[in-house]
């Protein structure tokens, strides 16, 4: 058997590096290795080198853009990070708005779309870089950066989240051994409730040991390191279930991951407030994010930037009514761990989104949120029944109880 699976991590290791040389690559594949970006050339040595910047000694300060190709991309002109060219003039800026275009298209000069095509201000090759100043955040939990961090961003069409919007979002990933290499295998998502504790579903992660996981925070792009702050990775060293979790129904699909670590908490990572018990969330707007797949099946891919759908919380006797019209049957009992949200065609979470959080408005205060569900479950993904969440609500007491028996107090998670 461990000659199979040696065997088998090796195949995909291989498989991942054919794909490297193909012009174009299939989002499904990225199952084994979406939060490992594949390395490029260095054109001073031509060695194989991991496209990095350096580590900022706080990761709470932006990084400098020391990445940039600086490639040249016209006449006086060179690719530098989008946030060194003001957008106006096509100028270099020392300050000014962020604003950042994702989509792609034949007509970019620069390879990443984080860096933009800029005119140098004289005929030097000195290049000025410019450091963005570190935004100020409201400390607490709950606080979603609309207007995304230090950039907002166009050319969303699909979703796709502004960057540090979600600042509690987590992806929770799974290291494997393949060959020499140690690769990130992504799960699940997950939320930051406590600097050293994460939120999530019980079905991601009750096959797994804690020593396999790493529970990673402050990520946006999975396919690149250049993002102005970077990602904390995190090892998790307990992994707490719900008592009565059952891994067929799903009910109680709740679970808390404490980390040997704490996270640094900022502007682009932070923790989210949790609902007091009872609170009832019923038609309520509020907020799916994660980077599973877009439809179910073979034609699903998985998302390279973290989306967000907004879906409305469906009433529990109502949703209970839609699901019995699926092949759940006339007789299907909704657990009351669950919560409902969605059921309007093409909104929906799917493969890949578990774990992750449905973050709802808290009343009388702009932008702040609770966490009102934990993605479990779903029959399908984007058509017209809602999918299905565990209640965070309901099961606040046993959060609390947990945290409380380790010695953690609720003041993170509390509005």
């Amino acid at each position: 058997m461990k000659i199979i699976l040696l065997i088998f991590a090796i195949t995909i290791a291989i498989s991942n590096r054919i794909e490297a040389q193909r012009p174009s690559t299939s989002l499904d594949d990225l199952l084994q290795n979406v939060f490992n970006p594949k390395p490029t050339p260095n054109p001073n040595n031509g060695n194989v080198i991991p496209t990095k910047a350096p580590v900022p000694t706080n990761p709470n300060t932006p990084q400098t853009g020391d990445g940039a190709s600086y490639a040249p991309c016209g006449d006086n002109k060179i690719c530098v990070p989008f946030y060194n060219c003001k957008n106006d003039t096509g100028n270099l800026n020392t300050d000014g708005e962020y604003l950042l275009d994702i989509r792609f298209d034949d007509t970019k000069s620069c390879a990443s779309y984080l860096e933009t095509c800029c005119s140098l201000i004289d005929k030097s090759t000195d290049v000025p870089v410019v450091t963005p100043k570190p935004q100020e955040y409201k400390k607490g939990c709950g606080n979603r950066n609309a207007d995304g961090v230090l950039f907002r961003i166009t050319g969303n069409k699909e979703g796709e989240t502004e960057y540090g919007e979600f600042p509690w979002m987590v992806a929770i990933l799974k290291q494997e051994q393949a060959g020499e290499e140690i690769l990130n295998i992504y799960q699940c998502g997950g939320s930051i409730i406590h600097p050293q504790v994460v939120l999530t579903a019980a079905h991601c992660v009750y096959k797994n040991s804690a020593h396999e996981l790493l529970a990673r925070a402050g990520e946006w792009d999975t396919q690149t390191k250049d993002e102005l702050y970077r990602e904390q990775d995190r090892q998790v060293i307990e992994i707490v279930l719900h008592e009565q979790f059952s891994k067929g129904g799903l009910h109680n699909d709740i679970a808390l991951l404490f980390t040997a670590q704490p996270y640094d908490l900022g502007i682009d990572v932070n923790t989210v407030c949790l609902p007091p018990p009872n609170t009832n969330f019923e038609n309520v707007r509020c907020f799916a994010t994660g980077w599973g797949k877009d439809q179910f099946g073979q034609q699903g891919k998985y998302q390279v930037i973290l989306k967000k759908i907004d879906v409305p919380v469906v009433a529990h006797d109502q949703c209970q009514a839609s699901l019995r019209d699926t092949r759940l049957g006339k007789f299907f009992q909704l657990h009351e761990s669950f919560i409902c949200a969605g059921g309007e065609p093409g909104k929906d979470v799917c493969k890949g989104d578990g774990g992750g959080p449905l973050s709802c408005p808290i009343s009388g205060q702009k932008n702040k949120y609770y966490q009102a569900g934990i993605v479990a479950w779903g029959i399908g993904c984007g058509g017209t029944n809602p999918g299905v969440y565990a209640s965070v609500s309901h099961l606040r007491p046993w959060i609390d109880n947990v945290m409380s028996s380790r010695g953690f107090d609720s003041s993170h998670y509390t509005a």
